[in-house]
């Protein structure tokens, strides 16, 4: 046998393959979209992540998700239809999708709405989670207690107390009143600015700082000079800015004390937990946000596989801030240069978006699960569209072993579907989009006669190829439509790539034979 003659038969078959595949994709496209099948899939995947594949937390988990999909940074990526058009054929989708649960008895993934996003980007989600748990909420809630708390007892407390001490040594009980309610009305101020986003925790440590010394200059000032009591009151006044920080890296001890850390935030989940109890507190002390923190945690739960991820998620997020903060410190104690230092300045500045870290673990977390995912949906994806090619080789009489016996011996046939399949691949060199293909196949179509359908030539053909088939219990043409099938599942880029290069090597073998025709 002829290698020609094999390539033109590999030419003819990988063309109706192409065909075919073309209008399988067609269908499938058509039939996700009419079912949304890749909404709906990213849908039950991130049940799946959110119940951590528990069958137990499955019935939580869906509704957690349907909380979920309600925030408004998710229900911005579903784009209804605006036009009567393009509304008119949502509504039919609508339509055909209640018809296809009603017969599959199956749940609508979206709980009350008709439909969702068919991608959810890591970070959007990611965000969406924060939201729905209120960490940036509590995290602020329990930032702004402290902070008062702070200030409170170990700051104007002691400095009350030590004020008081020196007015009762003196005998003079309006001994540096004024300067005193000066730093009180400074600190209120620097909380409220606090609360109100107009600086940071690290510069509100710096201004407050910045008051004491401004506080301990006045009393230097106002205090007589060389006096026992004033420099007693001085040296008590050192020592308390002292323990409040009196170097770079004291700063960042006391920052940590103030600023909640990951594992504290995502605790509070825990009923148990010791930051349960503070937000519990806070709620009953007329703190609005920590009351609507807390009423929507009861009304609300999360479910116990998610509170486990989020856990892990959390320590490994800290884990990974603690290391970053150790290193920072290490080159500080090391190297006294400005280098580790402005380093450990830009650590404290991070370490109050931490929160962005989580963020970030919970982005992996997303994008890992819907890695998996997505295989699942190829998998899937996979075994529709065999079923498809196997319903389209049925419909149409795509019989593969007839169509190979048909091109090998019609050399007709064989020469004019070759013909056309070698235009297609030239005039299509760098792989364009389904869309042109699909048009370019359909002008090379027009008056091909392709060996396909039930017409009573191909019917005879197929009986008489019949009798002398020798595998009992299946019947000649089932097993050429369940080829055809498998084949059409392998894509219309997978046999337009093939074509392209059986072309090439059939052009090459011409070249090769003119060349040597023209030696001789």
């Amino acid at each position: 046998m002829a290698i020609p003659f094999i390539l033109e038969i590999a030419i003819g078959l990988v063309f109706i393959y192409l065909t075919l595949s073309l209008l399988a994709s067609e269908i499938q496209e058509i039939i996700g979209t009419l079912l949304q099948w890749r909404a709906e899939h990213l849908k039950r995947s991130i049940e799946v992540l959110i119940a951590a594949n528990d069958k137990e937390s499955r019935a939580a988990a869906q509704t957690f998700a349907d909380r979920l999909y309600d925030t408004p940074i998710l229900r911005s990526l579903n784009q209804e239809a605006t036009g009567p058009i393009a509304h008119f054929f949502r509504v039919i989708n609508q339509i055909v999708g209640k018809l296809y649960r009603t017969v599959t008895q199956t749940r609508n993934v979206f709980g009350n709405k008709t439909s969702g996003p068919s991608y959810i980007p890591g970070k959007t989600f990611a965000q969406a989670l924060l939201d729905s748990i209120q960490v940036e909420d509590l995290r602020k809630v329990l930032l702004e207690s402290r902070l008062v708390q702070f200030l409170e007892e170990k700051l104007l407390l002691p400095l009350n107390h030590m004020v008081n001490d020196l007015r009762a040594s003196t005998a003079n009980e309006f001994l540096l009143n004024i300067e005193f309610r000066e730093l009180e009305q400074s600190i209120t101020q620097l909380v409220e600015d606090f609360k109100e986003k107009r600086a940071t925790l690290s510069e509100t440590i710096d201004r407050l700082l910045d008051r004491f010394d401004t506080f301990a200059d006045s009393a230097q000032d106002v205090l007589p000079d060389n006096h026992p009591l004033t420099e007693t009151f001085m040296r008590r006044l050192k020592y308390l800015r002292n323990r409040l920080a009196s170097t770079t890296l004291d700063k960042a001890a006391l920052l940590k004390t103030i600023q909640p850390s990951l594992d504290e935030l995502v605790s509070v989940l825990d009923e148990n937990s010791i930051v349960y109890r503070e937000l519990k507190g806070l709620a009953g002390k007329d703190n609005k946000t920590a009351r609507r923190i807390f009423e929507r945690m009861k009304t609300q739960p999360l479910p116990e596989s998610l509170k486990q991820s989020l856990a892990s998620l959390a320590e490994k997020a800290g884990s990974s801030l603690a290391a970053k903060a150790s290193d920072t410190v290490l080159n500080a104690v090391q190297n006294l240069s400005e280098e580790p230092v402005a380093n450990l300045k830009i650590y404290l500045s991070d370490v109050e978006s931490d929160v962005k870290s989580l963020g970030l673990e919970i982005e992996n977390w997303f994008d890992r699960g819907m890695d998996r995912a997505t295989g699942v949906y190829r998998r899937n994806a996979k075994a529709v569209s065999i079923l498809i090619g196997i319903a389209i080789a049925i419909s149409l009489n795509a019989d593969s072993l007839h169509i190979l016996d048909r091109l090998s011996r019609d050399p007709a046939v064989r020469s004019a579907i070759s013909l056309a399949a070698e235009e297609v691949a030239a005039s299509n060199p760098d792989a364009a989009s389904l869309e042109q293909l699909e048009e370019q196949v359909d002008q090379a179509l027009s008056g091909l006669p392709i060996p396909l359908g039930y017409g009573d030539a191909v019917v005879a053909k197929q009986q008489e190829s019949q009798q002398s088939w020798f595998i009992p219990f299946i019947p000649r043409r089932v097993l050429g439509w369940i080829i055809t099938g498998f084949a059409l599942s392998m894509g219309a880029n997978f046999w337009f790539s093939l074509l392209k290069r059986v072309v090439n090597v059939r052009n090459t073998g011409r070249e090769e034979g003119t060349d040597r025709a023209v030696q001789r």
